[in-house]
């Protein structure tokens, strides 16, 4: 029924721009007891999982969402923005008494953000997840889940089981309980992970001479860790390769983890090698931090097909 199933978080997301935003030694805000106004403000859903299903759609797959919604007005974003994008919503739960996750996120002039987030009680739970119904699916994308192991482990298994490919973006908390997750990483066909979360897997910093070694010993086929504007890393057993960002304008960072480890997962499930996944992967976050929101700027297949080529080379590294 689905080519990909993104499984994890479902949030609205608030978005504000302003001028009058201060940015100074990392700190990113406004003057206390100030009023600011707001250059430029939009109301969506985010979360991994709505994000990456959505550039599924894009790309030219069959995209369902499993994630949990409260039972509030806010679901409602999150539904429209799927509908809109011919995401499956009939693998999202909403039980009743619970709210919706939300985040405000603030965007300074030059692209960089500071989220606030409210996380509910809308944990995805092991008996949530349709197991029938996502069966015959190519491939599992599985974002962040609030640290349920337990369900980390169950759909893990369940892929493995029913050959279904498995590309594993833990969260913070997934990355809390590393002991946990650790063995879990050799079932994975495409880890994606930013360089602090890498390090915090690890427990080394990126210059280490080992960290390589190390991360590719917990036995993912394929990783990548991305390090913001400095570009990013692919690895296996065989090969490293490295691409810079492209140049373009940043207006806001939110979705690009995302859009790049679906763009990728994507080249994967379309058969095509690392230099090409890479390539997908540095246009479409490109793309989506180059617009507001972390949706707006997801390539369609043909978009991303036509302009990858024109990217600069990937570099053995």
């Amino acid at each position: 029924m689905y080519d990909v199933v993104s499984i994890g978080s479902a949030t609205v997301d608030i978005i504000i721009n302003s001028d009058q935003f201060i940015l100074k030694d990392d700190i990113l805000g406004v003057m206390a007891s100030s009023k600011n106004e707001v250059s430029h403000g939009l109301i969506c859903s985010g979360g991994g999982a709505t994000n990456t299903s959505v550039a599924f759609s894009r790309l030219g797959f069959k995209s369902a969402c499993l994630a949990r919604l409260g039972n509030d007005i806010l679901r409602y974003y999150v539904r429209k923005d799927l509908r809109d994008n011919n995401v499956s919503r009939r693998l999202l739960i909403h039980p009743k008494n619970e709210t919706t996750d939300y985040s405000v996120l603030l965007v300074s002039k030059d692209g960089q953000r500071s989220a606030l987030t409210n996380r509910g009680d809308s944990t995805l739970l092991v008996s949530n997840i349709p197991f029938t119904k996502i069966k015959s699916a190519k491939w599992f994308m599985i974002t962040s889940v609030k640290g349920n192991m337990d369900l980390v482990e169950q759909l893990i298994g369940f892929a493995v089981e029913n050959h279904i490919g498995i590309t594993l973006n833990p969260g913070h908390r997934e990355l809390e309980k590393r002991h946990t997750l650790i063995p879990l990483i050799k079932q994975v066909d495409f880890l994606l992970l930013n360089k602090v979360e890498a390090e915090s897997l690890t427990q080394l910093k990126f210059e280490d001479s080992h960290f390589w070694d190390r991360l590719l010993s917990y036995g993912a086929k394929i990783v990548a860790v991305t390090n913001g504007r400095n570009g990013a890393y692919i690895a296996t057993n065989e090969q490293k390769l490295y691409s810079p960002i492209l140049n373009t304008k940043p207006v806001n960072e939110n979705g690009a983890g995302d859009s790049f480890g679906s763009a990728f997962t994507a080249a994967l499930i379309y058969k095509k090698d690392l230099k090409t996944a890479l390539a997908w992967g540095i246009k479409n976050s490109a793309s989506v931090v180059s617009q507001f929101g972390a949706k707006m700027g997801l390539l369609t297949l043909k978009q991303i097909s036509t302009n990858a080529s024109k990217t600069r080379k990937s570099k053995k590294s």
